[in-house]
């Protein structure tokens, strides 16, 4: 049975404002995927993520290196922290492995570049974060 040209035409009109309202609707973004690595540990509201890190020896201490990357419009202040633990995983305390304050720029990376207080550390953490005293 054939619709009357009017009633197609209405039903053609609303399936199009239809479509049209859902493609205005705006998409948010995907969730950024964790680390690939568990040594490095972005907390899950900083919208930024992190390459795998480069792991080398320097002046016989370890030294680690991670790149973070911020896809969004904003600038983000971060707080990144490195622990070391020794071949037994007892931490290793100093002030070198004292919090960094960076900000990952807007669209573009910024690297956490640590090397171990001592040359018995043997496993690391690094740990990223909103910068609290960030305005």
């Amino acid at each position: 049975m054939r619709m009357p040209s009017s009633l197609a035409a209405a039903a053609m009109i609303a399936i199009g404002l239809g479509l049209g309202l859902t493609a205005c609707a705006p998409v948010p973004p995907p969730p950024a995927p964790p680390p690939t690595d568990p040594r490095v540990f972005i907390l899950p509201d900083v919208p930024i993520t992190a390459d795998a890190p480069a792991v080398s020896t320097q002046a016989g201490l370890l030294r680690v290196t991670v790149r973070l990357v911020n896809r969004t419009p904003m600038d983000i202040p971060v707080v990144a922290t490195t622990d070391w633990a020794d071949a037994q995983g007892r931490p290793i305390r100093s002030t070198v492995s004292a919090p960094r304050r960076l900000t990952v720029p807007r669209f573009g990376d910024a690297v956490v570049d640590s090397v171990a207080p001592r040359a018995t550390a043997a496993a690391f953490r690094v740990r990223v974060e909103f910068d609290p005293a960030a305005p």
